[in-house]
């Protein structure tokens, strides 16, 4: 994220865009840091505390095996069509395609050799990406690790500080003053 920042910074939006096209950007790109950052917190609740210790099914969980995977793509995109730089949004989607898989496949042989067939049954029948809604279930109570749940906040909303940022140097007139640099 802080070469996407860096980028932000130093680069700004291709100039055939219109101006308009750019304000829409923004303002569907903060929409989906939010959604990302909610999303990422959603994901937290469940996993707070216990992420390689218990294999977690309910929830956001029920609906994809990777759903904190999907918020960070959300946000990543997000995050450049935030900062009004469609083409920061493309590179950091493709930069997510080619890093993620890697760290996935890693961490499903880890919580296949944690958890043997219950995980084989569980990817079965859940999706890795695409949210599958006629799956949704949720506990009616469950704990919460609170000291890691608050830990854990601040990390779920980078992307929303990242664009806070931005949005600070490019109000106070310093955006500009670094891109002449």
């Amino acid at each position: 994220m802080i070469l996407a920042l860096a980028y932000a910074l130093f680069v700004p939006a291709p100039a055939v865009i219109p101006r308009g096209w750019l304000d829409v950007s923004e303002l569907m790109g903060f929409a989906m840091l939010i959604v990302a950052a909610l999303g990422r917190m959603w994901c937290l609740s469940y996993i707070a505390g216990m992420k390689n210790e218990v294999m977690v099914t309910e929830g956001p969980y029920s609906l994809a095996r990777n759903p904190l995977y999907v918020f960070n793509f959300i946000g990543a995109v997000g995050f450049g069509f935030a900062v009004e730089n469609p083409a920061l949004a493309v590179l950091l989607a493709i930069g997510f395609a080619v890093f993620y898989p890697s760290v996935i496949r890693s961490e499903e042989e880890a919580l296949s050799q944690a958890f043997g067939e219950r995980f084989a049954q569980y990817c079965d029948a859940t999706p890795r990406w695409f949210p599958r809604w006629s799956n949704y279930h949720e506990p009616e109570s469950w704990n919460i690790n609170p000291r890691r749940f608050r830990a854990g906040l601040l990390d779920a909303m980078w992307f929303l500080w990242a664009f806070l940022i931005w949005d600070i140097l490019e109000k106070s007139g310093a955006l500009q003053w670094i891109r002449n640099l």
